[in-house]
């Protein structure tokens, strides 16, 4: 006992810091932080209308069941609790593949004591258990080897969940297809008949419980609202992107598209502002009557993409490398990272009457902040409670190397998994850049990365996985 004890000391130790800071979390802002998408998902409950901003998955699955029994504190209580499940699931997985307790120890660290994580594990919002099931989806297809049919099933299942949570996990789909075609050392060995079988038997599964799920998901969405897709954000998220870059007065624009010109100057356009604009009436009621303006943005965003891909694609490399930097700061026109920050006291983000109503709807109070815990949060998180971007660029490079064979990699079995989590990390950062830059949308990078890195370190030293 004293030798397994002494043997796991250091992810005790940050198990127990990670713990200390969600308790002081939790005590300071009562009885949640409520952000504005908060109150979009509090809105739904029992109405489940899936044509809002954000998909139905975090309403029907954890608010309802838990706020049947409890208030916006146990809601809280039980994102800090995944999130401290969620880095010991990265510190086994990492034991799973052969690190020494130090290297996994690494994996779980940004999770435990990245006070971003924590911020937004005190708030009514669904990012939490979009990290919970990534490690989930990592443990199915990298914790026992090449997986079989059944675990790749049930990974596609929790994919599938994960998009209705969160619309941008659709893009782990590819990565995670891909993966499971090479897994093993598949690739190898094509000409095999019992290979073939196995390969395809195992991403079948995955395609088929994936395709359930979200095809269940996208006819529920047809029925509810008409249109297909799986939410109207999809035409916010183009939009958004195209509207920062648009240069109209090139653009071959009919007068109703026209319409969706932004007015400000290229270099004063905030994407934050046009991916929410379809919400402002005075702006709505710009266009002819009856108008259909969620397909007019469409129609926009697409005639950009066309017209301007380089300035697309440049707008969207800039916003993903931002996520490196050293430290979290602004640049000109992003989502302000004070968002994301503890406050001194209780934060309303100008929606001061929402957060009394629902606070006091669902747990009976008002929100308040308790100072002693939302000063020492507010001091660690500015001064060294983050995980420096450069850091996890170097996770990203190592195990960029390991798949490439670097060291001793090429046998370490391990090379199929680094490109599985280096790969998921770095296309889903895409897939959030291609929609706008917040730090917020870098959280699975801080899942992500680390277990990516230690992979690569692994793979790299030649140490095999059991």
């Amino acid at each position: 006992m004293r030798g397994t004890i002494g043997r796991h000391w250091l992810i005790a130790t940050l198990l127990v810091a990670g713990a200390a800071l969600r308790v002081l979390a939790w005590i300071g802002y009562q009885p949640a932080l409520l952000y504005f998408d908060s109150f979009r998902y509090l809105n739904n409950l029992g109405v489940h209308d899936p044509g809002g901003m954000h998909p139905i998955g975090y309403d029907l699955l954890v608010l309802e069941p838990l706020l049947s029994v409890g208030g916006l504190e146990l809601v809280t209580a039980v994102q800090h609790l995944a999130g401290l499940g969620c880095a010991l699931g990265l510190y086994l997985l990492a034991l799973r593949l052969r690190a020494p307790a130090w290297l996994a120890a690494i994996a779980a660290a940004p999770v435990l004591l990245d006070a971003y994580v924590v911020q937004i594990e005190q708030m009514i919002m669904s990012d939490t258990w979009q990290l919970v099931l990534l490690v989930a989806i990592l443990w199915l297809l990298i914790g026992t080897g090449a997986p079989n049919p059944r675990r790749a099933a049930l990974a596609g299942l929790l994919l599938g969940v994960a998009v209705a949570i969160r619309l941008i996990a659709v893009t782990l789909f590819a990565p995670a297809v891909v993966y499971l075609l090479i897994a093993g050392g598949a690739w190898r060995a094509w000409r095999s008949w019992a290979t073939i079988r196995a390969v395809a038997l195992r991403t079948g599964a995955f395609v088929v419980l994936f395709a359930v799920v979200v095809g269940s998901y996208a006819t529920y969405y047809h029925q509810e609202t008409g249109r297909v897709g799986l939410s109207n954000s999809q035409s916010d998220v183009l939009y958004s992107r195209a509207a920062v870059v648009a240069k109209c007065d090139q653009l071959p624009l009919t007068p109703v598209q026209r319409l969706a010109c932004p007015t400000e100057p290229l270099g004063d356009r905030m994407p934050d502002y046009y991916a929410h604009r379809i919400a402002d009436e005075n702006w709505v009621s710009t266009f002819p009557e009856g108008t259909e303006v969620a397909e007019v943005q469409h129609q926009f965003g697409m005639i950009v993409l066309r017209e301007q891909p380089f300035d697309v694609a440049r707008a969207v490399a800039i916003d993903f490398l931002k996520g490196f930097r050293p430290a979290r700061t602004d640049a000109p026109n992003d989502v302000s990272v004070t968002r994301w920050h503890f406050q001194p006291g209780y934060q309303y983000y100008d929606h001061r009457d929402e957060s009394i109503f629902y606070s006091q709807k669902f747990s009976g109070e008002t929100p308040s902040a308790f100072a002693p815990a939302t000063t020492f949060l507010r001091g660690y998180q500015l001064s060294v409670g983050y995980t420096p971007g450069p850091l996890l660029a170097a996770f990203a490079l190592v195990a960029i190397a390991a798949v490439f064979g670097v060291g001793r990699a090429r046998g370490s079995g391990l090379r199929a998994a680094a490109l599985l989590t280096v790969g998921t990390a770095l296309i889903i950062q895409v897939g959030s850049s291609a929609f706008e830059f917040s730090w917020r949308y870098q959280l699975p990078g801080l899942v992500l990365l680390p277990i990516a890195g230690v992979i690569g370190i692994i793979a790299i030293w030649g140490r095999r996985p059991a």
